[in-house]
């Protein structure tokens, strides 16, 4: 039988009467998914409007394999691998048609909201390579396993759901920003490292075998065309940070493998890593030197890995302005 479980019904805002319709397999708007639909994702019926969507499918529904169908989001830009997404979500059993989770509304136990997810497209997941091709508006059906979701251990009997159950989820995309810098290469300067990048855009640093500058030394490695950072503006940035002596790494958004999203001011950062970004397009690439007293003068917050009176090199990607937090 076809099922909206009752513990659900309330979780589900009246829909707007946008039903979104099936995109082809195959190329999308120039783009290519990772993941392809199949007979279980075509199953899914999704109803988009305010809040959540309206989810529909028959249980047991099973999944032969990962698959994604993107509905939606014609007109928008789609998003390439490398890309970063921003999506809420909804998480059904297949076997019972029961919520597993939500980062739209309380739960009927009174469980809060879910945080929305922000992931790389072709990431280390089942929903990274799902959210490819999606554009803001989209909504992404996804068929695969519990233990996919949330580990190879994930089970409850209160909700019925053990490792090879199939997990049906509904991705509602937000926004695509780029994943890493985009725009024209500027040439290096002396006395600066030289920048070199990977295919995913990770930067390599090659120091000159100098000393650092002495005052605060900005060079720009990238020139975006976006509008310029003010300060006091919400980023999304991708960065590594280097002490200048050592040439070791004390801090990566790379390694941690997401962006982070930093309000430009000195309240939340150093003063060098500010003045380096205000003034820049977004979009841009910089590397910055930064003297320790612009950096983390007090000994009582400066990290273990940084010595006195040592400089810092950061690359800093910005990626895009996004809206100011909810107060």
């Amino acid at each position: 039988m076809r099922t909206r479980p009752l513990s659900i019904a309330a979780l589900l805002v009246a829909a707007a009467g946008l039903t979104a319709c099936q995109a082809p397999a195959g190329s999308m708007d120039g783009c290519t998914p990772l993941l392809q639909p199949g007979a279980a994702t075509e199953q899914v019926s999704v109803e988009s409007g305010e809040g959540a969507p309206a989810v529909e499918f028959d249980i047991p529904l099973v999944s032969d394999g990962d698959q994604a169908q993107v509905l939606g989001g014609e007109g928008g830009e789609r998003a390439a691998e490398g890309d970063i997404v921003d999506a809420d979500y909804v998480v059904f059993s297949g076997k019972t048609g029961s919520l597993i989770s939500s980062s739209y509304e309380a739960s009927d136990q009174g469980q809060p909201p879910a945080t929305p997810l922000r992931l790389s497209v072709g990431g280390e997941s089942v929903l990274a390579d799902a959210i490819a091709c999606g554009a803001p508006g989209a909504s992404i059906v996804v068929t695969t396993t519990i233990a996919s979701l949330f580990g190879p251990n994930a089970s409850s009997p209160e909700l019925d759901i053990a490792p090879a159950d199939t997990a049906v989820v509904v991705l509602g995309v937000s926004d695509v920003h780029p994943g890493r810098a985009e725009g024209s290469a500027r040439p290096g300067q002396e006395g600066m490292p030289a920048i070199a990048l990977a295919p995913d855009g990770r930067p390599g640093v090659t120091f000159p075998g100098t000393p650092a500058p002495e005052g605060l030394t900005v060079m720009e490695s990238i020139r975006g065309t976006g509008e310029e950072v003010a300060e006091g503006d919400r980023l999304l940035v991708h960065y590594t940070g280097i002490v200048w002596e050592t040439e070791e790494v004390f801090d990566s958004s790379w390694e941690k493998g997401a962006p982070a999203v930093f309000t430009i001011d000195d309240e939340n950062l150093i003063p060098g890593f500010v003045d380096a970004v205000v003034g820049q397009p977004i979009g841009s690439q910089v590397v910055v030197s930064i003297p320790q007293e612009l950096g983390y003068n007090d000994p009582a917050t400066r990290p273990a890995s940084i010595g006195e009176g040592e400089h810092l090199l950061f690359v800093i990607d910005i990626l895009d302005r996004l809206e100011p937090a909810a107060e």
